[in-house]
């Protein structure tokens, strides 16, 4: 492709390549991913993030990282100032746990605490910092955040085993007809009497 063009020779870097861009041959089925946070090409999505007003952006992220923030970014600008909005900010941007205190215990009505941990990573002064950053983009502007308290955990598998043996021994024998004698009933009979008479004497009165 020639890379003739009407540009003028003072025209700048930046319009010489978007003249460039415009020229390429682009199909209507790639053009309309560009929109797509799922769907767009990985060196375009930084400029869906700016067009889409992602508030943080990094590119240490990872892509499945970065296009949950795009994706989130309109309903995250919807509910923004809410509980929601900063613990879903705070899962979009890679925590793996996110505990949002309102109203805790001894604090301030306007005060706020929240916890958050990572799982079987390191967690760094720049995550950290990060997080700050991310609730004090989306969290109610009357509202204070009191405590950032942080927590790194470990996951693992645990396997449990048992084994059972049960079991009957059933001896059968053949069958085996005899008679049947019953015993003898002995029998015994008593039978007995007693009797008795009382005889009395008195003496012949005197004449």
């Amino acid at each position: 492709m020639s890379d003739a063009h009407l540009l003028p020779p003072n025209a700048t870097p930046l319009e010489r390549a978007m003249a460039k861009a415009g020229r390429l041959r682009h199909t209507p089925e790639v053009i309309r991913t560009l929109w797509s946070p799922w769907d767009c090409p990985l060196p375009m999505l930084p400029w869906l993030a700016w067009a889409w007003s992602v508030d943080e952006w990094d590119l240490a992220w990872t892509e499945s990282q970065q296009r949950a923030m795009v994706a989130a970014s309109m309903r995250l600008h919807q509910k923004k100032g809410t509980t929601w909005a900063v613990r879903e900010a705070l899962l979009r941007s890679g925590l793996e746990s996110v505990r949002v205190i309102e109203h805790p215990e001894g604090a301030h009505w306007a005060e706020f605490d929240v916890d958050v941990a990572v799982v079987d990573r390191p967690l760094t002064l720049a995550a950290m910092e990060r997080a700050a950053a991310l609730i004090q983009e989306y969290k109610r502007q009357a509202c204070v955040l009191r405590t950032l308290r942080t927590s790194l955990q470990s996951r693992g598998a645990m396997y449990y085993a048992m084994h059972l043996v049960s079991g009957a021994v059933t001896t059968v024998y053949p069958l085996r007809v005899e008679s049947i004698k019953p015993p003898p009933i002995a029998m015994h009979l008593a039978f007995g009497q007693h009797s008795a008479q009382t005889t009395t004497v008195y003496p012949m009165d005197a004449p």
